[in-house]
């Protein structure tokens, strides 16, 4: 998280631990191989150390969804507990004689000064004469620890939120109007843009852009790694999100709707771009308008071009497998003939989105997509708020999602009303709480809109000086963005605590990760280190071993 790295003051160090220390071994455990496969996702994207053994030898972490069989509370290393739904929560109170009961809440959780995730969500409230609060929000009580032992019980389903969350949001379901409207035979955008803008009016959208919102996956992803620092009273080694130095990302994306988008709109915000240094991505419809294969060198030139379906139709969610396929990748195959470059991205018009289509786009040929919202507040297809709740790329299918984390400037002033300064203003605020919790601010700007136009070019301007100014910010192309993804998620931490890489491509590029200690958890967020020339990082005052 980007200012997870606070310093830790003098006067709180009292222990130094050498890199070639061996650090604790994490071991996940579930009841089925969904549960180990969710709990893998969650060491995944912190990049902890981890092992799925089912040998055990007393000294590690241990890290249960379920219980699958009775914990020996004598054993020698932590254990956390994550219950699994009602029968789960049961099952736990009644091998440590623990009573339960659940209510909906939200959870807020720091991560850093000033900056905090949050979820609404059900927990399990655990009770008797043997429990204390290991961690809580307010009188909430996320962590719980049985007195006498090392044992951890979270009133957090942190496999069927996780879930829900991420999976079960990919496949967005569209509504009967826009089921009706898409079999006309004619293009939806042959309604007026004035008609099509009301109908899709969304009274208080705007102040819908909230924490729980925007990333309630990075709340769970904070309550897993809080929960290791805690419970193992030791340092977590990790790896840092982006290039080393930089605590956040942002990539600048172009949908491009009309051929007056394309040969108007795009040249003003390319001359900003220039202006300030910074490449984007253009994502083109490939038979929607003519297309010039000059203008698309290009673009491609100054950045990179990626795939925006053939037609701009919103009917390509409701197509077959294979015809989605087909579709797709006919669409990238142009786009290359006529900018003479490859095409590896996708966004799907209308933003909408699916696990069959992220399927469909890694047999076209595909490496990465960035069509799902992080949270979008009224979505062209299902006509309601929707979005897959974390401002981080993924993998799913062996492609890289990289989600729209940043409101759209459509939705922002034809859905949610802003003037040009004020959707501005939006997108900064948004990109702070990015920020904070180190995640990728990912814009999506439409050239055939206000931004487009003469008078939104200085507010234009103003958007991205604010981010190229930030040297703390790692600037990227979509395409940057899902390689270097890839680099990361090709990396792990080996048995010398050194940063290794699985392939020979990503071993040229281990120099730019950063490996990062979390050396523990305050009502501050997390304390986190990293190597200095000694080869040794600092705990603080108390963090037992």
């Amino acid at each position: 998280m980007a200012d997870r790295r606070a310093t830790i003051p003098p006067q709180d160090r009292s222990q130094k631990i050498e890199l070639n220390e061996k650090f604790v071994p994490i071991v996940l455990a579930g009841d089925n191989d969904h549960d180990l496969s969710i709990l893998s996702e969650y060491a995944e994207f912190w990049k902890v150390p981890y092992t799925l053994a089912t040998q055990l030898d007393g000294k590690q972490i241990l890290v249960i969804s379920g219980l699958s069989k009775e914990v020996d509370m004598r054993e020698k290393g932590p254990v956390i507990i994550s219950p699994t739904g009602i029968e789960g929560a049961k099952e736990i109170a009644r091998q440590f004689g623990l009573n339960v009961s659940s209510e909906e809440t939200l959870v807020r959780l720091p991560v850093a000064p000033g900056a905090s995730v949050s979820l609404q969500t059900k927990l399990y409230r655990f009770s008797g004469p043997d429990l204390e609060p290991a961690l809580k929000d307010g009188d909430t009580i996320i962590l719980y620890k049985i007195r006498g032992s090392r044992v951890h019980i979270l009133s957090a389903d942190l496999v069927s939120n996780y879930h829900q969350l991420m999976y079960d949001r990919m496949d967005e379901n569209p509504s009967w109007r826009f089921r009706l409207l898409t079999k006309m035979p004619f293009s939806y955008r042959i309604v007026p843009s004035s008609i099509r803008n009301r109908v899709f009016k969304a009274k208080g959208s705007i102040s819908g852009l909230r924490e729980e919102a925007l990333g309630p996956v990075e709340c769970l992803r904070s309550i897993f790694l809080a929960a290791l620092v805690i419970a193992s009273g030791s340092p977590i080694p990790t790896i840092g999100f982006w290039r080393r130095g930089k605590s956040y990302a942002l990539a600048v994306s172009h949908d491009v709707e009309t051929r007056v988008g394309l040969e108007d709109g795009a040249g003003l915000l390319i001359g900003v771009e220039k202006e300030i240094g910074i490449r984007s991505t253009w994502n083109i419809p490939s038979d929607r308008y003519p297309l010039s294969s000059q203008l698309l060198i290009a673009l491609a030139e100054t950045g990179e071009v990626g795939g925006h379906d053939t037609k701009h139709d919103g009917r390509l969610v409701f197509t077959s497998f294979k015809d989605k396929v087909g579709r797709v990748r006919r669409c990238r195959e142009r786009l290359e003939s006529l900018s003479k470059r490859e095409v590896r991205g996708f966004r799907a018009p209308l933003l909408q989105h699916g696990r069959e289509l992220v399927e469909a786009l890694g047999r076209a040929g595909y490496e990465y997509d960035s069509s799902m919202p992080s949270w979008e507040p009224l979505s062209p297809t299902s006509l309601g708020p929707h979005g897959v709740g974390t401002v981080f790329p993924f993998l799913i299918s062996g492609i890289v999602e990289i989600p729209v984390s940043m409101p759209q400037d459509h939705q922002l002033i034809r859905v949610g009303g802003l003037s040009v300064e004020q959707a501005v203003d939006q997108l900064l605020e948004v990109s702070r709480w990015v920020k904070t919790i180190g995640g990728a601010c990912v814009l999506l700007v439409h050239p055939d809109y206000e931004f487009g136009h003469e008078s939104g070019r200085d507010e234009y301007r103003r958007l991205l000086e604010t981010f190229r100014l930030d040297p703390t910010c790692d600037v990227m192309t979509l395409g940057e963005m899902a390689r270097w993804w890839t680099y990361r998620q090709e990396s792990h931490i080996d048995a010398t605590g050194m940063i290794s890489a699985r392939s020979s491509e990503s071993k040229d590029r281990v120099g730019e990760l950063d490996l990062e200690f979390v050396t523990g958890y305050s009502s501050e967020g997390f304390k986190v280190e990293r190597l200095g020339d000694t080869g040794m990082i600092e705990l603080p005052k108390g963090l037992e071993r």
